[in-house]
């Protein structure tokens, strides 16, 4: 008893760990939730799939096996309690029970023993006569026999149970694994290239898997998590997402989410068709087909990929998808464009003064597309570019974010958008700063070299100008910063911080007024720019001032897309699950009668004693309660008075 205790106590822990840490998720989401070294320790006690742990099958076997030696060595004894009456229990025992009396009657023996079985019968009791040696006699009563069936039907159950969750465990795949031929996937690669040793076929007799299905596409496999990996489950039909539809809320969250699905099953000549949504699965045999999330199921994209380097505009034109890997090959090197996620909505709340005017309390900042940039060292960037345009501060800005780490938050540029709310005047500014000699040009051409100028003073300035760009565009007023900190004096520093900032600063604005003489917006250096050209040349400067921490020179913008989503299924197998819930109903049936039907004796002894019959009384109840003693009192009431009445 206390063996199995300790084991259900172990079991109740174990449920509630895995009721509140949700199980089978990734390996990387668990590490972004808790870290790496929390990670590996709630890993290395199979916390993230407790139901399939070692420990957890080790448990319920010798729980198993504990319960069902208890039953196999006191069942029949159990047994025999029911049908036992105890009539032979000696007088001495009869007068040493808890509630006993005794009383002398005048009547014969055979009319005492019947008014005692009478009593005893009207009150519920089933009677046994026993006839002793020494001319006496013992009238047994016994009621509520089936409370031992209690003690039966909730040892059994916990067999019962037990063998539910050991065939919905994964106790086949660790015996696979340990003999090696299971070996789970830890790589991101196709279907195809996963070797033969992570799949799993029929012989996996119960499971849950996830998958994800595009519209109009199917899919015969799920994907199991293992370990530190996956395994993939081949499944014994195929699934069809026909359409996938989802509702939200002003927040943007998901209010609620459907797919219309088509399950082809080999010999049937038509296919199940059902829609299934949150909490209402598709059933099948042993299979139960959850919606359980989405995702994006292959966007088609259409990029434009800017080298933000070129001395030109002269964007890359790239067709792919979401979940599509391209190569790249630039002047920078080669990398891999890794296409992860596309999000239609992005709701973010609205100032006190939009709520005012629009009275909404969130706004969609717009589509967008989630991918990294992976260099040939294995080194990523992850980016988040919006798609349209967003206003901040009565601006509107393209955002652009960063980073080197899913820990991280990401970094955020704000490209400002031109007069048309488009990216393509920064572009061409960028452009021009890329080429340093085209900036010494413009500087040439507007402040041009006259007779009271040092013909080499001037060409050294317009040296400098070009050194001076070079150094901005590589790392910004930061690098020119650090270039004066190396390469002059300190006592000097000062004086030529201001010198080459001031240089600089004449630099780009030129820069910028030939782009505005280019676009028509003025006519000449001495036309004077609307206060919007002013706040968006500051705009970009801060823009490109921090282009050197962007990662790779590349910015990928969004020209089209076609949405596709995908729904997200969860598929269980639990052939398991109609026996445990036929154990658990065992294990009602038992506490409802080893709490609520009581086993209660009663024995009447009637002795000879000269002349006249010498009676004791006794009862007895497995639940010592007060109602007991009254009961015998009453009992016992009615047999004396019934017997001098007689």
């Amino acid at each position: 008893m206390n063996l199995a205790v300790t084991l259900l106590v172990m079991l109740s822990i174990a449920s509630v760990i895995g009721t509140v840490l949700q199980q089978n998720q990734s390996f990387q989401d668990y590490i972004i939730k808790f870290g790496p070294f929390w990670t590996e320790v709630f890993n290395s006690l199979g916390l993230f799939q407790v139901y399939g742990a070692a420990w957890f099958i080790l448990v319920l076997v010798f729980l198993l096996i504990s319960t069902s030696v208890c039953v196999a060595r006191n069942g029949p004894g159990f047994m025999k309690d029911m049908k036992q009456f105890s009539e032979k229990l000696s007088q001495t025992a009869i007068k040493h029970q808890t509630n006993n009396r005794q009383f002398n009657t005048d009547i014969s023996l055979d009319d005492q023993q019947k008014v005692a079985q009478l009593v005893l019968e009207k009150h519920g009791y089933k009677t046994k006569i026993h006839q002793r040696d020494d001319g006496s006699v013992t009238v047994a009563g016994l009621k509520g026999s089936w409370n031992r069936l209690g003690y039966i039907f909730t040892h059994i159950s916990i067999i019962v149970i037990c063998l539910g969750a050991l065939l919905d465990s994964n106790l086949l795949l660790k015996y696979r694994e340990l003999t090696g031929d299971l070996i789970p996937e830890t790589r991101t690669v196709s279907l195809d290239q996963i070797p033969k040793t992570s799949w799993v076929g029929d012989e996996n007799i119960s499971f849950r898997g996830t998958v994800n299905i595009a519209e109009d596409q199917k899919s015969d496999v799920l994907f199991l998590p293992y370990d530190n990996g996956f395994l993939v489950q081949q499944l014994p039909f195929s699934i069809v997402n026909k359409d996938f539809r989802i509702q939200y809320y002003d927040t943007g969250m998901p209010k609620t989410y459907e797919s219309d699905l088509e399950l082809y099953i080999p010999g049937r000549e038509e296919p199940i068709r059902q829609t299934i949504e949150v909490n209402k699965p598709l059933y099948f045999e042993n299979y139960a087909i959850y919606q359980s999330s989405f995702s994006d199921g292959g966007t088609k994209l259409k990029l434009n990929v800017h080298p933000l380097l070129a001395p030109v505009v002269a964007p890359l034109e790239l067709d792919t998808a979401i979940n599509k890997v391209e190569p790249l090959k630039t002047a920078h090197g080669k990398f891999r464009l890794e296409l992860d996620d596309f999000r239609n909505f992005n709701m973010v709340p609205m100032t006190e003064e939009e709520k005012a005017a629009t009275g909404r309390k969130f706004h969609n900042n717009g589509p967008t597309i989630t991918f990294k940039v992976r260099n040939e060292q294995g080194k990523a960037w992850e980016y988040e570019n919006y798609v349209m345009a967003n206003k901040q501060e009565g601006r509107y800005f393209f955002m652009t974010g960063v980073r080197q780490s899913a820990a991280e938050e990401f970094r955020y540029l704000f490209i400002p958008a031109d007069a048309k709310r488009s990216k393509e005047r920064f572009f061409k500014f960028l452009a021009i700063l890329n080429n340093p000699q085209r900036v010494s040009r413009i500087f040439q051409e507007q402040y041009p070299f006259t007779e009271d100028m040092d013909q080499r003073t001037y060409a050294l300035q317009l040296r400098l100008v070009e050194q001076l760009m070079t150094v901005f565009r590589r790392s910004g007023f930061a690098g020119l910063t650090q270039f004066i900190q190396t390469n002059v004096p300190k006592e000097e520093q000062e004086k030529v911080s201001d010198y080459y900032f001031t240089q600089t600063t004449f630099a780009l604005q030129s820069a910028y007024m030939a782009l505005l003489r280019e676009e028509g917006v003025v006519k000449s250096i001495q036309d004077e720019i609307s206060d919007f050209d002013k706040t968006w040349f500051e705009d970009a400067l801060t823009v490109i001032s921090s282009l050197s921490k962007y990662g790779p020179p590349m910015y990928f913008e969004i020209d089209s897309f076609q949405q596709v989503q995908a729904t997200g299924l969860q598929i269980t197998k639990s052939p398991g699950k109609d026996i445990v819930y036929f154990g658990s109903t065992m294990l009602i049936i038992g506490v409802f009668f080893m709490f609520y039907v009581r086993q209660r004796r009663f024995w009447v002894n009637i002795k000879p004693e000269n002349e006249k019959l010498e009676l004791t009384l006794a009862a007895k109840d497995n639940k010592n309660l007060p109602e007991t003693k009254t009961e015998f009192e009453k009992i016992s009431n009615q047999i004396q008075t019934v017997s001098k009445q007689a």
